[in-house]
Protein backbone atom coordinates (compact mmCIF):
# COMPACT_ATOMS: atom_id res chain seq x y z
CA UNK A 1 0.00 0.00 0.00
CA UNK A 2 2.83 2.84 0.68
CA UNK A 3 4.55 1.46 -2.11
CA UNK A 4 1.75 2.22 -4.78
CA UNK A 5 1.22 5.69 -2.59
CA UNK A 6 4.77 6.59 -3.01
CA UNK A 7 5.05 5.61 -6.76
CA UNK A 8 2.10 7.74 -7.26
CA UNK A 9 3.56 10.77 -5.48
CA UNK A 10 7.17 10.34 -7.33
CA UNK A 11 4.38 9.80 -10.75
CA UNK A 12 2.62 13.02 -9.57
CA UNK A 13 6.01 15.07 -8.76
CA UNK A 14 7.41 13.97 -12.12
CA UNK A 15 4.60 15.30 -14.19
CA UNK A 16 4.41 18.38 -12.23
CA UNK A 17 8.35 19.05 -12.40
CA UNK A 18 8.32 18.09 -16.56
CA UNK A 19 5.63 20.84 -17.05
CA UNK A 20 7.37 23.63 -14.87
CA UNK A 21 10.68 22.61 -17.03
CA UNK A 22 9.14 22.77 -20.41
CA UNK A 23 7.02 25.86 -19.51
CA UNK A 24 10.35 27.15 -18.24
CA UNK A 25 12.42 25.92 -21.27
CA UNK A 26 9.57 27.86 -23.84
CA UNK A 27 9.98 30.98 -22.41
CA UNK A 28 13.71 31.39 -22.30
CA UNK A 29 14.37 30.23 -25.59
CA UNK A 30 11.88 33.10 -27.17
CA UNK A 31 13.70 35.37 -25.16
CA UNK A 32 17.13 33.99 -26.31
CA UNK A 33 16.10 35.05 -29.80
CA UNK A 34 17.56 38.67 -30.80
CA UNK A 35 16.16 40.92 -33.62
CA UNK A 36 18.57 39.35 -35.41
CA UNK A 37 18.08 36.26 -35.01
CA UNK A 38 13.94 36.34 -35.71
CA UNK A 39 13.31 36.45 -39.38
CA UNK A 40 12.01 39.16 -40.61
CA UNK A 41 8.21 38.93 -42.24
CA UNK A 42 7.88 41.12 -45.07
CA UNK A 43 4.92 42.06 -46.74
CA UNK A 44 3.88 43.11 -50.68
CA UNK A 45 2.06 46.36 -51.09
CA UNK A 46 0.58 47.44 -54.70
CA UNK A 47 0.45 50.48 -56.00
CA UNK A 48 -1.55 52.08 -57.90
CA UNK A 49 -1.37 52.32 -61.74
CA UNK A 50 0.52 55.72 -63.17
CA UNK A 51 0.52 57.20 -66.80
CA UNK A 52 3.46 58.78 -67.68
CA UNK A 53 3.41 61.21 -70.62
CA UNK A 54 6.48 60.85 -72.92
CA UNK A 55 7.47 64.12 -74.74
CA UNK A 56 10.56 64.14 -77.15
CA UNK A 57 11.32 67.83 -79.05
CA UNK A 58 8.50 69.58 -77.78
CA UNK A 59 5.51 67.08 -79.28
CA UNK A 60 3.96 64.63 -77.08
CA UNK A 61 4.53 61.24 -77.86
CA UNK A 62 2.71 59.23 -75.74
CA UNK A 63 2.07 57.72 -72.12
CA UNK A 64 4.29 55.05 -70.05
CA UNK A 65 1.98 53.23 -68.04
CA UNK A 66 3.18 51.05 -64.89
CA UNK A 67 2.05 49.62 -62.21
CA UNK A 68 4.48 49.14 -58.79
CA UNK A 69 4.50 46.73 -55.75
CA UNK A 70 7.24 47.05 -53.02
CA UNK A 71 8.63 45.04 -50.65
CA UNK A 72 8.57 46.10 -46.64
CA UNK A 73 8.40 44.61 -43.47
CA UNK A 74 5.00 43.26 -41.93
CA UNK A 75 3.04 45.38 -39.72
CA UNK A 76 5.03 48.33 -40.31
CA UNK A 77 2.30 49.68 -42.22
CA UNK A 78 2.04 53.48 -42.19
CA UNK A 79 4.96 53.55 -39.99
CA UNK A 80 5.32 55.60 -36.10
CA UNK A 81 5.47 59.02 -38.13
CA UNK A 82 2.01 58.72 -40.41
CA UNK A 83 3.84 58.92 -43.70
CA UNK A 84 2.57 56.43 -46.41
CA UNK A 85 5.83 55.35 -48.74
CA UNK A 86 3.20 54.80 -51.67
CA UNK A 87 2.63 58.48 -52.53
CA UNK A 88 6.67 58.77 -52.37
CA UNK A 89 7.36 55.85 -54.19
CA UNK A 90 4.69 57.54 -56.97
CA UNK A 91 6.20 60.64 -57.18
CA UNK A 92 9.69 59.10 -57.27
CA UNK A 93 8.69 56.80 -60.16
CA UNK A 94 6.71 59.24 -62.14
CA UNK A 95 9.97 61.51 -61.83
CA UNK A 96 12.53 59.37 -63.05
CA UNK A 97 10.53 57.94 -65.95
CA UNK A 98 9.61 61.48 -66.78
CA UNK A 99 13.22 62.73 -66.76
CA UNK A 100 14.80 59.94 -68.47
CA UNK A 101 16.25 61.33 -72.36
CA UNK A 102 17.97 57.93 -72.31
CA UNK A 103 15.03 55.76 -73.28
CA UNK A 104 12.78 56.35 -76.05
CA UNK A 105 9.77 54.10 -75.41
CA UNK A 106 8.18 54.71 -79.10
CA UNK A 107 11.28 52.49 -80.09
CA UNK A 108 11.33 50.30 -76.88
CA UNK A 109 13.67 48.65 -76.37
CA UNK A 110 14.94 46.08 -73.46
CA UNK A 111 15.15 48.52 -70.64
CA UNK A 112 17.29 47.98 -67.21
CA UNK A 113 14.41 47.65 -64.81
CA UNK A 114 16.54 46.40 -62.42
CA UNK A 115 18.49 49.80 -62.69
CA UNK A 116 15.01 52.01 -62.37
CA UNK A 117 13.24 49.60 -59.41
CA UNK A 118 16.57 50.56 -57.28
CA UNK A 119 16.92 53.86 -58.13
CA UNK A 120 13.14 54.39 -57.32
CA UNK A 121 14.23 52.31 -53.86
CA UNK A 122 16.75 54.37 -52.65
CA UNK A 123 15.20 58.05 -53.11
CA UNK A 124 12.02 56.67 -51.45
CA UNK A 125 14.26 55.71 -48.35
CA UNK A 126 16.17 58.45 -48.46
CA UNK A 127 12.83 61.04 -48.87
CA UNK A 128 11.59 59.13 -45.58
CA UNK A 129 14.87 59.28 -43.50
CA UNK A 130 14.96 55.27 -43.10
CA UNK A 131 14.99 52.22 -45.22
CA UNK A 132 11.24 51.23 -45.16
CA UNK A 133 10.78 49.83 -49.10
CA UNK A 134 13.41 46.70 -48.85
CA UNK A 135 12.28 46.21 -52.59
CA UNK A 136 10.53 47.97 -55.54
CA UNK A 137 8.91 45.77 -57.98
CA UNK A 138 7.40 46.49 -61.53
CA UNK A 139 3.60 44.78 -62.11
CA UNK A 140 3.31 46.18 -66.00
CA UNK A 141 5.32 48.55 -68.13
CA UNK A 142 3.69 49.92 -71.01
CA UNK A 143 4.02 52.54 -73.52
CA UNK A 144 0.76 54.01 -75.53
CA UNK A 145 1.82 55.60 -78.37
CA UNK A 146 -0.23 59.15 -79.05
CA UNK A 147 -1.55 57.45 -82.49
CA UNK A 148 -3.11 54.75 -79.97
CA UNK A 149 -5.18 57.02 -77.56
CA UNK A 150 -8.90 57.01 -78.73
CA UNK A 151 -10.15 61.22 -78.78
Amino acid sequence: MIRTLLIGLWCGLVALLSTYGGAYWQEHRANALTTEDRPIKAEVKKVKPISVPVISGGLLKGYVSVEFMFVMEAGEGHGGDGVDPEGFLIDEAFRLIYSDTKVDFAKLEKVDIDALTKQITANVNARLGAPRIKETLVKSLTFVPKEDIPH
